[in-house]
């Protein structure tokens, strides 16, 4: 008997095959397309989503701005037949309530070990059993989720240590299964090797790892989280990660008879498939009043902002990042601005509509304004700065650790309301050669107020600078909405070209 074992995760909402803005060759419903028929050649299958399902396109906003009580993406996955889901950390971004209502219709198939008061059916595994041979699957999350998060969105749960959730089910799954496998809205935060060498802090973002470490019952550890992509074996157990936004899948082959495994990453970015008909007709309503939406027109610019090679972009700065500062300072009072480019952000043309502003800021941060001293933004700045390096021939390139084990170009802030400059020659920690404000020297005794999305501020394990600072306003509206309101309001946009930050070599 052949089993196959089907995993997808961090989709983030990406059902159709485009970002709303060209054709792609990713999506929900491509995945689905083929699963659909690859699944008839073998006796049995297991289909498992790893999180990460409603937050992350022009779509994912449509519909947290405009909920509806079945949320298309779920209802697309439950008439697929999914058969468990554990929740992703972005699950969580646009409340409590707004998760509750998307995933009720799966609420018995949610695999829930470690987050305390979710009110749903879940159970913290689940033994399938095909013929007689049972599969038992862990569902955990991360529970680094409250260093990110915004408090009203988890309000009342508790997030316990994965590790110990499987330490108390593990006897009774190895007596009750003949397969573990765990399912997990986490990552690997050590070596993919038998070395088990750290490639990040170890603060149980990540716990991968540590699983396989501590136990030797798990035959699969199905992770995400990361937007990684590998597949392999480590301590003889199977370990895969795909891609983010729905461009990649697992799946593993097992034979019950001759006890033999296969396992790929299937890409379907490279592969012609035909969507089906009857998933795709489960999105036409809501198609029609996103469309809708989406095309409306807010604003102009006098040029256009489209951004080019966004390594130029954090090298030398550009408009579209002075427009982002000019919102958030314009939505509370500081004297600093501070913000990150995000990898999908295309900036604008002259002609702005919604979806331009989602497509470009498709997360729900707030922001924060925080008490920092002159020598806290100094740190902050040096820490950013890392982001580049010299090469042999005092070239500035990308500081390769930003790229390995993962892309994090998120790291790396930009930072306005000041003129500084920066000069790689020197030794980390003595980049930053000058810091002006008015044309004055920024005082480092001083205490000044800078504005950064809720992400930044709450999540300090990159800029300890903002350890324990005191966060004295903030907004309700998400960036994005911001965005979308003081674009509005100005109508005629003339376009910022200055220059406040020289990085040099």
């Amino acid at each position: 008997m052949k089993i196959a074992i089907y995993h997808t995760t961090d989709m983030h909402g990406h059902v159709l095959p485009t970002n709303y803005v060209e054709y792609q060759e990713l999506g929900m419903l491509k995945i689905l397309s083929f699963i659909d028929e690859d699944r008839k050649n073998y006796d049995h299958s297991l289909v498992l989503d790893g999180g990460d399902l409603i937050q992350g396109t022009v779509l994912t906003s449509f519909l947290a701005k405009n909920p509806n009580e079945d949320n298309p993406i779920l209802k697309l996955l439950d008439n697929f037949s999914y058969d468990a889901y554990v929740m992703g950390n972005h699950e969580f971004n646009y409340g409590m309530d707004h998760l509750l209502k998307s995933f009720h219709r799966v609420s018995d198939k949610i695999l829930n070990s470690n987050i305390e008061n979710l009110d749903f059916k879940s159970n913290p595994y689940k033994i399938f059993d095909f013929e007689g041979f049972r599969i038992a699957v862990f569902g955990a999350t991360t529970s680094y989720i409250p260093n990110w998060e915004q408090e009203k969105n988890i309000e009342g749960l508790v997030f316990h240590d994965p590790i110990e959730m499987y330490k108390k089910y593990e006897a009774e799954m190895k007596e009750n299964s003949d397969m573990i496998i765990v399912l997990y809205h986490g990552g690997f935060e050590k070596s993919l090797d038998e070395h088990f060498i750290p490639t990040e802090i170890l603060r149980k973002e990540n716990q991968g790892s540590e699983f396989l470490e501590t136990f030797d019952s798990i035959d699969v550890m199905l992770t995400g989280h990361q937007h990684r992509g590998f597949i392999t074996k480590l301590k003889d157990v199977i370990c895969s990660q795909p891609i983010n936004n729905a461009r990649n899948f697992t799946k593993i082959i097992y034979d019950t008879e001759s006890d033999e495994w296969s396992y790929e990453l299937i890409d379907i970015t490279s592969m012609d498939i035909v969507i089906k008909d009857e998933y795709e007709r489960v999105f036409d309503d809501i198609n029609n009043d996103l469309d809708e939406y989406l095309n409306q027109v807010i604003g102009h610019f006098d040029e256009s902002m489209r951004l080019g090679d966004k390594f130029d972009v954090r090298l030398n700065g550009h408009p579209y990042i002075n427009f982002l500062h000019e919102v958030q300072l314009d939505a509370l009072d500081a004297d600093f601005s501070s913000l990150s480019l995000f990898d999908q952000a295309i900036g604008f043309d002259r002609e702005v509509t919604i979806k331009d502003v989602l497509v470009n800021y498709p997360y729900p941060n707030t922001l924060k304004v925080m008490e920092i001293t002159g020598e806290d933004l100094k740190e902050a700045i040096e820490i950013s700065t890392n982001y580049f390096k010299l090469d042999e021939n005092d070239n500035i390139i990308l500081n390769p650790r930003f790229q390995v084990p993962k892309v994090r170009n998120y790291i790396y802030d930009f930072f306005y309301g000041l003129d500084y400059v920066v000069d790689l020659g020197n030794d980390s920690g003595k980049r930053v050669v000058s810091m002006k404000k008015d044309g004055k020297d920024i005082d480092l005794d001083k205490t000044y107020r800078i504005i950064m999305n809720n992400y930044r501020a709450s999540n300090t394990a990159e800029y300890p600078c903002y350890q324990d600072k005191e966060i004295v306003d903030e907004t309700s509206l998400d960036m994005s909405e911001l965005m979308i309101a003081y674009i509005s309001k100005k109508k005629n946009l003339k376009i910022n070209k200055t220059k406040n930050f020289m990085i040099t070599n």
